[in-house]
């Protein structure tokens, strides 16, 4: 894959909802809006992963990440904003399915985000394993940071 260059990113899902986040909620897809709340900075860290990000400049940082109460990713694991200085969830961004689409895997890990089982609106999102269905998830650039 060619590396995804450091900016502000809308991300969707199968061509249909956004990725959307809200304080002290779960991340869910919804429909396109006007709004911050469908915005994600995406940057390059280590060894080809990406954290992705509130696009804001204040400490600590907001980062798309998954529910730890292990330590480590599980199957299941809901998709949630973490504040957090340090360090962000690495996310391995990688070609999908379908032209120009990607899947979002954790870092050094099978498990990609996915849609939950469960039948609500809005869906939320949990962690599912990578050899499974491969959603497509597409990059839409807004800006430059």
């Amino acid at each position: 894959m060619t590396a995804l260059p450091p900016g502000i990113y809308r991300i969707r899902i199968d061509n249909q909802q956004y990725l959307s986040r809200a304080e002290q909620v779960p991340v869910t897809l919804l429909p396109a809006h006007e709004g911050p709340d469908q915005e994600f900075m995406v940057r390059g860290t280590t060894e080809g992963n990406y954290a992705i990000t509130k696009p804001s400049q204040s400490f600590p940082s907001t980062y798309l990440c998954y529910d730890e109460r292990s330590g480590k990713p599980e199957e299941g694991a809901r998709v949630v904003m973490r504040v957090s200085d340090f360090p962000p969830c690495e996310w391995r961004i990688a070609q999908g399915a379908g032209p120009g689409t990607f899947t979002l895997a954790v870092a050094g890990s099978d498990l990609a985000i996915g849609i939950g089982p469960q039948k609500i609106y809005p869906p939320f999102l949990d962690l599912k394993s990578s050899s499974g269905e491969h959603l497509g998830w597409t990059f839409e650039h807004i800006r430059d940071e």
